[in-house]
């Protein structure tokens, strides 16, 4: 064998040399022999292989208690394993977030002690809130009160205005009186002054009494239009006139005269609203007691 080798590894490496001997080349029969007997032997080997081998029948002897106790036990070590992992995860988590959850613990200890801070002053400062609170009180108070005062002097300087507007010869006011009787109660007289109309459902405060002197009586009556004009007075009246002829040649005649007008809401500080008018002009009807009981045993 090793000369056949030898043989060929020359005739090989050796370009320029002769073939080798063809004696040498072939095998002699019993090598083929032995090769096909070593190929045979390996390809019975590989069927041996191949063949399954005939096994005893098992039986399970375990009960099914173990069985389920050896799986919950897979089951328990699986969901440990899955836990650890979660917390060494949370624990990374943490431990990468040091740095923003220390700056986040400053802050809060720093807004802490400025919350503090304020907390005292403000302790410090309560006596002033309560001074501000009673102030506020008392102004509203105050409001409250003169909201239903007239303005007094407003009255006469109306009045006194609308003689002035006639035309023709001045109207001389020579008397006025003022009287309020406050705002009036819902369901009550809404004008107790003397009115031309008694069906009129307008509000007044106060009454204000007058006197005077004109050329005539036309100056009256013009009067009487410029006043009802005007929205502070409500339904002007003249009770009485009296004509003064004069003894002395060349002097005209005066007309005395008397009269009342009503003041609307107008005049007071904090005029009425639109609600509080129409609470006092239609106000709600009373429950009678029938109606009250109707209720009451709706409502149970």
């Amino acid at each position: 064998m090793s000369a056949v080798v030898e043989g060929r590894r020359k005739g090989l490496f050796k370009r320029g040399s002769a073939p080798a001997d063809a004696s040498v080349d072939a095998p002699t029969e019993p090598e083929k022999g032995k090769k096909s007997g070593k190929k045979s032997g390996k390809k019975s080997g590989k069927r041996r292989g191949k063949e399954k081998p005939i096994g005893l029948p098992q039986v399970n002897l375990l009960p099914a208690e173990i069985s389920d106790a050896i799986k919950a036990r897979k089951i328990v070590k699986a969901a440990v394993f899955v836990l650890v992992l979660v917390l060494g995860g949370l624990a990374g988590l943490w431990w990468m977030q040091g740095s923003a959850i220390s700056q986040a613990q400053t802050s809060l200890a720093t807004a802490q002690a400025t919350q503090q801070d304020l907390n005292a002053k403000i302790t410090a400062l309560q006596p002033v809130t309560d001074l501000y609170n009673e102030l506020t009180l008392l102004q509203d108070a105050v409001t409250t009160s003169l909201a239903d005062q007239p303005q007094a002097s407003l009255a006469f300087l109306r009045l006194e205005s609308a003689a002035a507007s006639v035309p023709g010869a001045p109207i001389e006011i020579t008397q006025v009186s003022t009287s309020y009787q406050g705002i009036p109660e819902p369901g009550g007289t809404l004008n107790p002054c003397p009115n031309p109309d008694p069906f009129g459902a307008e509000i007044t405060v106060g009454c204000v009494n007058f006197s005077a002197t004109a050329a005539d009586r036309g100056q009256v009556s013009e009067l009487l239009r410029v006043l009802e004009r005007d929205a502070l007075f409500v339904g002007p009246f003249i009770t009485s006139t009296s004509v003064n002829s004069s003894t002395e040649p060349g002097q005209p005649t005066e007309v005395s005269f008397s009269g009342t007008v009503g003041l609307s809401p107008e005049i007071l500080e904090t005029p009425l609203t639109e609600e509080q008018i129409e609470a006092i002009v239609n106000p709600p009807a009373p429950e009678t007691e029938e109606a009250a009981d109707a209720i009451v045993e709706e409502t149970s």
